[in-house]
């Protein structure tokens, strides 16, 4: 009987080990434990959206964002939201860890989301100054450009306009490179 209960210990300690030398079921092992998926390590935005979605409804909302541990996701909702919805589906999360990793590939930008988050005067007009001082590179440095009417303020339809073109050029400037 003794040799029963040994033989049945030391048989369930080597299933044991077995299996959780294997690691987790579908290959998520290794890199220290941390998060596997894709491209050295950083998870894909599926993965990281089925954990952030605790309600299954197909989006993230900002309480749910903050359980993000390293809060990125929280810290950047309002940027990850391109279409200001106060949600974050999973195209959105894709497209914004794409443009994290692709240097060369702009990120989505929301004429009106711009206009609130520049617009310190409240007139729904963005002028030099505003611009400055929300360290605003791209429409500094384009500013002649973008101001099409030469009001020297850019409004919506001028931004609408200027970002419709930089999206139409981006593809030809892929293809030179």
């Amino acid at each position: 009987m003794k040799n029963n209960k040994l033989t049945l210990t030391i048989f369930t300690l080597l299933l044991t080990i077995g299996v959780y030398a294997q690691g987790p079921p579908g290959g998520g092992g290794g890199r220290g434990g941390k998060g596997g998926g894709q491209r050295g390590g950083q998870p894909d935005a599926s993965e990281i959206f089925s954990k952030l979605d605790a309600n299954n409804d197909e989006v993230i909302d900002k309480d749910e964002a903050s359980k993000d541990k390293r809060g990125k996701i929280s810290e950047d909702f309002d940027e990850i939201d391109s279409n200001d919805d106060s949600f974050i589906d999973l195209e959105e999360l894709k497209d914004s860890l794409e443009n994290r990793s692709s240097k060369r590939k702009p990120k989505k930008v929301s004429p009106e989301k711009l206009i609130k988050e520049v617009d310190d005067n409240g007139d729904g007009l963005l002028n030099e100054l505003e611009i400055a001082v929300k360290r605003k590179h791209e429409l500094s440095e384009n500013f002649a450009e973008i101001d099409t009417n030469g009001d020297s303020e850019l409004d919506l339809e001028e931004l609408e306009a200027y970002y419709a073109n930089a999206k139409e050029e981006e593809p030809k400037r892929r293809k030179r490179d």
